[in-house]
C-alpha cells in the first residue's frame, strides 16, 4: 500500500488493518536498516482507516419478501477517527448484478458518522441468500470492505405496527402558510433496540418533519410546511418518511429502517389573475382601414390552471381619449374600428402613438368562489405616416451617475460627450413638441415641458423610492419628444440610464425575527444562550461590516455578547434569572454596521426558564397542636397541617405529606395531598395510665410532657405528671427531583375535663399571634392553643355589641378595629392566675396585647357612671313618692298625728 509516497512492505492492509507476517526463510535485516523502514514506514501505520459501525453490519440481514422495489431495507454507518470526510459508500464487484444499490447520504466535516442507504433493486424469492460487498472510502484513499447477506423470509412486513398512524394522501391549498402542520405519523421502535425511534422526510426541501416521543416505544412525527407551494409550478410531491430503529419482527425481519411513502397533493386557489397570451405590444394600422374593420384580437387565459376560470375582456376608458374611437368583443377579444382614421388623426401628432388599454377579468359564477381577478395590457396603434421630421436629440443615450436615496430636486449631472438638447427642425406649429418621461414610475421629472425648435432639458428627483443601490444599481427610463402641432404624431425617443452609488443607508437585518431560547433557570457561567446573526446589504467598504454591541433588558449584565460571532453566554453563576420571579426574560440584542458605530439593529430575545427543584416545601409554623374528640374518633376541630413549595411548576412545586416518626401501631392517617391528620380508628381507652381517671387513651406508650407548650412559649407547668400526648413528626416534600423535603412536629392531647374552647375578642386587625397567645395564658392561667384569628364582624362570638363599644358595621366600636381569637384552653391541676402579672401586662402600652386600650376604658368608665346617676336618679324618685304618699295617707287616717281633726 502506499501513502504519504511511502510504499512498505509488512505494513497494514488497507482492508483489515493487520501486520503481515514476514517469511521465515526470508534473511533476516540488520537493526539500523529495520528501524530506518520503520521509520519511512511511520506515516502509514499511523493512517487508520474508515470503519463500518457494528451496529449496522450487514453479516445476515433478514428482509420479508414482500419488500417494494425501490424502498430502503437498510441504513449503514461508518466514522473515521482521522475525521477524512466524507465517506463514500459504494458496491464491491458487479454493482450491475447486485439485488440492490447503495446511496451515500451527505456527510461534511461537521458530522460524527457518514451514513448510507441499502435500496432495494428487484424482488426478493422467499428463502434466497444475496451476497453481496459494501466498501466505504475515506478522501485520502483509506477503505474498508464488509461483507453482506440478504435472507428473504416468508413473513409479511407490519405496517400498521411499524407505523400505527400512516399520513397517506394529504390536501393542502397552495396558500398554505410557512410552517403549517399537515399531517402526522406515529412509529414504533425496535423493542430489542434500546435507542428510540428517529424519523426523517425525503422527497422535497418544502416539506420538514418535527419529532416528539408521545411514549417510550412510539415517536410522532408532525410533518409541516417549510416554504410555499405553487399549484401552477408543482400540483404533486411523493414523500418518504424513513424510521430508522423501527419495529421489526424478531426472527423474521431484521432491517434497521422503515419506509412509508407519503402523497403531498397541492390544491389550486384562485389567486393568480389572467395571462394575456396573445396581444401585440405595437400594430400599425393601415391607410384604407374604414370603421368595422378588425384591427387585432387579443387572447387571455386564467393564470389558475387547476379550475380555469372564464375570461371577458373590455377597453379600459378612464383618461384615454382614443377608447371611443375602438370596441372589442368581450368573449372572443377582436378589436374593431368603430369611426374614420381621420378623426383619430386630427387629434394627434404625426409620429405619435395611439394608447389603448385592454382588460381581461375573470367570470365569477358561485358567491363562494373567491373575487375575480383582472389584468390589463396597454396596446401601441400607429397611425399611417405623414411628411414630417421628428425631434431628434443631441444624444443616442444618456448616461448620469447619482447617489442612492439622492434627496428631491437633485438634478442629473450629464457630463461630457452628452448634451441635453432636443431639437426639430420643422417651422411653424410642427416645431412645437412636448418632453415627457416613459418608464419613470414618478422617480424623475423634466422640464421644460413644453418647447419649439430646440430646447436644453433638466431632469430632477422628484421621488427617491426607487433610488435603492441594493434593489437595482441603475435606473432606466426614456425621454419622449413629441410634436403638439396639427395632424401631426411624429416624436422621439432616447433612453437614459441612472447608474447608482452605493451610500450606507441601510441598518443590518437579523436572520431571524427573534429569537427564544429554552434555558434552565439554574445554568452556570459560560452556558451558550444563542448565536444571533445579522447582515448588511450595504458593501463593506460602505459601512456593511456587523459588529453586535449589546445586550439590553433585564439581568443582561449578566450574559456576554461576543461582538464578532453574535455568540451570548452566561456571565455569571448568581446571574439572577429565577423561573419564580419570573418565567421568561424579554431582552434585546443590537447590531450595528460599519464596524459597531454606523446604523443599528435591534432583535427581540425571549429567555424562557425551566424550572428546577430548588425550593424546600415550607411548613406554615413548626409546631401543630390539636386535641382529641371526647368520642375519641375525631379531633375537636380538623386537623390541617399545610406546607407550600416556592417552585413555579409542577412537579417541583406538588407537595406531599408523610408522618415519619410516633405512628406507633399506625393510630393515625396523614393525608398525603391534604395534610390532614385522622384516626385509623376510634382510640380505646384502658386502664391503668395516667390520664384523667386512671386510664391511657389507646394503650399506648406516650412521651413523657414537662414543660409547657411549645407553641405557646410559656413556662413549663409545674407539677405536670405524665400525661397521654401522643408526638408525631410529618415531613412535607415534593415530588421534583431531587426530592426536596422539611419537617414539622405535631401534638396531639387526650380529651379533658379541664380543656376549654373560648372566643376572645381583642383589639387591632391583625395581632401578634404570640403576644397574644401569651397575654390570654396569663389572664387564664391554663396553656393556650389559639385555633383560629380572624376579624371581628357585629355579633361575633354571641358577645351583645353593647359590651363591646356599641355596634357600627364590621364590629368597630367608636372607630377601632377588634379581632376574633379562638383558642383552646388546656388546664392542668396546678393552674394558678397571677392578678399582678395580668395587670402589668395589660399595662403596657402600644402592643397588641392591651386588651383593652385607654379609649375603651374611658367609654366604659363613661357609661358606667351613666348607669350610676341614672340608677340613683330612680331612687330619688321612688323616694319622693314614697314620701308623697306617706302624707297623703296621713292626712286621711284619724290616728295620724298630722291629722287636721286631732290638732
Amino acid at each position: 500500500m502506499t501513502r504519504n509516497g511511502v510504499t512498505c512492505a509488512g505494513a497494514y492492509s488497507s482492508t483489515s488493518g493487520r501486520r503481515k507476517r514476514p517469511d521465515r526463510n526470508s534473511p533476516r535485516i540488520p537493526l539500523t536498516l529495520a528501524l530506518l523502514a520503520l521509520a519511512a514506514c511511520w506515516p502509514e501505520a499511523a493512517g487508520l482507516d474508515p470503519k463500518f459501525d457494528r451496529s449496522t453490519r450487514m453479516g445476515i440481514v433478514l428482509v420479508p419478501a414482500d419488500a417494494t422495489v425501490g424502498s430502503v431495507i437498510y441504513r449503514l454507518r461508518a466514522s473515521d477517527e482521522e475525521f477524512e470526510y466524507p465517506l463514500q459508500f459504494e458496491l464491491v464487484g458487479d454493482a450491475s448484478s447486485s439485488t440492490v444499490q447503495i446511496e451515500t447520504l451527505p456527510c461534511t466535516k461537521f458530522n460524527s458518522i457518514c451514513q448510507a442507504n441499502v435500496i432495494l433493486t428487484r424482488r426478493l424469492e422467499p428463502g434466497r441468500y444475496y451476497d453481496f460487498q459494501v466498501s466505504v472510502k475515506d478522501t485520502k484513499g483509506g477503505m474498508s470492505v464488509q461483507s453482506c447477506s440478504i435472507t428473504a423470509t416468508n413473513f409479511t412486513t407490519p405496517h400498521d405496527i411499524i407505523f400505527p398512524h400512516k399520513a397517506g394522501i394529504i390536501m393542502v391549498p397552495e396558500d398554505a402558510k410557512k410552517g403549517t402542520e399537515l399531517d402526522y405519523v406515529l412509529a414504533n421502535k425496535n423493542p430489542l433496540f434500546q435507542k428510540p425511534v428517529y424519523l426523517e422526510l425525503w422527497g422535497s426541501p418544502l416539506f420538514g418533519i418535527r419529532q416528539k416521543f408521545i411514549s417510550p416505544e412510539t415517536a410522532e412525527g408532525t410533518i409541516f410546511l417549510l416554504g410555499q407551494l405553487d399549484f401552477e409550478k408543482q400540483a404533486m410531491y411523493h414523500l418518504t418518511v424513513l424510521a430508522n430503529d423501527a419495529y421489526a419482527e424478531p426472527g423474521q425481519d431484521t432491517r434497521n429502517i422503515a419506509g412509508l411513502e407519503v402523497v403531498i397533493i397541492v390544491e389550486d386557489v384562485q389567486d393568480v389573475p389572467p395571462v394575456f397570451t396573445v396581444a401585440p405590444p405595437v400594430t400599425r394600422l393601415p391607410a384604407g382601414l374604414i370603421p368595422g374593420d378588425k384591427v387585432l384580437q387579443v387572447h387571455a387565459e386564467d393564470g389558475d390552471k387547476g379550475v380555469p376560470r372564464e375570461i371577458r375582456y373590455g377597453l379600459v376608458s378612464e383618461g384615454n381619449p382614443f377608447t371611443s374611437f375602438f370596441d372589442i368583443n368581450e368573449t372572443s377579444g377582436e378589436i374593431s374600428l368603430l369611426r374614420p382614421l381621420d378623426d383619430i388623426l386630427a387629434l394627434t401628432h404625426a409620429g405619435d402613438p395611439v394608447l389603448l388599454t385592454v382588460i381581461a377579468e375573470e367570470v365569477k359564477v358561485s358567491r363562494d368562489e373567491p373575487p375575480a381577478m383582472a389584468t390589463t395590457v396597454q396596446l401601441a396603434f400607429f397611425l399611417p405616416e405623414r411628411s414630417n421630421s421628428p425631434p431628434y436629440f443631441e444624444n443616442d443615450h444618456y448616461v448620469a451617475r447619482l447617489d442612492e436615496n439622492a434627496a428631491p430636486g437633485t438634478v442629473l449631472n450629464f457630463t461630457d460627450p452628452y448634451t441635453p438638447r432636443v431639437m426639430d427642425d420643422d417651422a411653424g406649429k410642427n416645431g412645437v413638441f412636448s418632453l415627457t418621461l416613459l418608464g419613470n414610475n414618478g422617480t424623475f421629472e423634466i422640464s421644460p415641458n413644453v418647447a419649439e425648435g430646440h430646447a436644453n432639458f433638466v431632469v430632477r428627483v422628484r421621488d427617491s423610492a426607487r433610488l435603492d443601490y441594493e434593489a437595482a444599481t441603475y435606473v432606466h427610463f426614456q425621454i419622449l419628444a413629441q410634436e403638439l402641432g396639427p395632424a401631426t404624431n411624429l416624436s422621439m425617443l432616447v433612453n437614459v440610464t441612472v447608474y447608482l452609488a452605493d451610500v450606507n443607508d441601510n441598518p443590518p437585518v437579523f436572520e431571524q425575527a427573534d429569537y427564544i431560547v429554552d434555558l434552565p433557570e439554574n445554568m452556570t457561567a459560560g452556558t451558550r444562550v444563542v448565536q444571533v446573526h445579522a447582515t448588511d446589504v450595504d458593501t463593506a467598504r460602505l459601512g456593511g461590516r456587523v459588529r453586535y454591541t449589546q445586550i439590553l433588558g433585564p439581568h443582561n449584565t449578566s450574559l456576554n455578547l461576543d461582538p464578532a460571532t453574535g455568540v451570548v453566554t452566561v456571565a455569571l453563576n448568581n446571574h439572577g434569572f429565577d423561573r419564580e420571579a419570573m418565567p421568561e426574560y424579554h431582552l434585546y440584542v443590537e447590531a450595528r454596521d460599519d464596524d459597531g458605530i454606523g446604523n443599528r439593529a435591534q432583535v427581540p430575545l425571549v429567555i424562557r426558564l425551566i424550572d428546577v427543584n430548588d425550593e424546600t416545601p415550607a411548613f406554615e409554623k413548626p409546631l401543630y397542636e390539636f386535641i382529641l374528640a371526647a368520642d375519641l374518633r375525631n379531633f375537636t376541630v380538623p386537623a390541617f397541617i399545610r406546607a407550600t413549595d416556592g417552585d413555579a411548576e409542577a412537579p417541583n412545586n406538588e407537595v406531599r405529606y408523610e408522618l415519619i416518626y410516633g405512628n406507633y401501631e399506625n393510630k393515625f392517617f396523614l393525608h398525603p395531598i391534604t395534610g390532614e391528620l385522622k384516626l385509623n380508628g376510634p382510640l380505646v381507652p384502658r386502664t391503668g395510665g395516667g390520664g384523667p381517671g386512671g386510664q391511657s387513651v389507646g394503650g399506648l406508650r406516650r412521651r413523657r410532657q414537662t414543660g409547657g407548650s411549645v407553641a405557646s412559649g410559656g413556662p413549663p407547668a409545674t407539677g405536670q405528671k405524665e400525661s397521654d400526648v401522643f408526638v408525631l413528626t410529618a415531613r412535607a416534600f415534593d415530588l421534583g427531583v431531587p426530592v426536596r423535603y422539611s419537617t414539622a412536629t405535631i401534638r396531639v392531647y387526650p380529651p379533658e375535663s379541664r380543656t376549654r374552647t373560648v372566643t376572645f375578642i381583642v383589639p387591632g386587625s391583625d395581632p401578634d399571634r404570640k403576644k397574644v397567645q401569651d397575654t390570654l395564658a396569663d389572664i387564664t392561667g391554663g396553656r393556650v392553643i389559639i385555633q383560629e384569628v380572624r376579624p371581628y364582624r357585629t355579633g361575633d362570638g354571641g358577645i351583645p355589641t353593647d359590651l363591646i363599644g356599641g355596634g357600627g358595621g364590621g364590629g368597630s366600636g367608636g372607630g377601632t378595629e377588634r379581632s376574633v381569637v379562638i383558642a383552646t384552653i388546656l388546664y392542668d391541676a396546678d393552674s394558678v392566675v397571677d392578678i399582678a402579672k395580668i395587670q402589668q401586662r395589660l399595662s403596657i402600652n402600644g402592643t397588641v396585647t392591651n386588651i383593652i386600650s385607654q379609649e375603651e376604658r374611658s367609654a366604659i368608665l363613661y357609661k358606667a357612671e351613666n348607669r350610676v346617676l341614672f340608677w340613683l336618679l330612680i331612687f330619688l324618685a321612688i323616694l319622693l313618692a314614697l314620701g308623697i304618699l306617706t302624707l297623703l295617707l296621713c292626712c286621711i287616717c284619724p290616728r295620724c298625728p298630722l291629722n287636721a281633726t286631732n290638732r
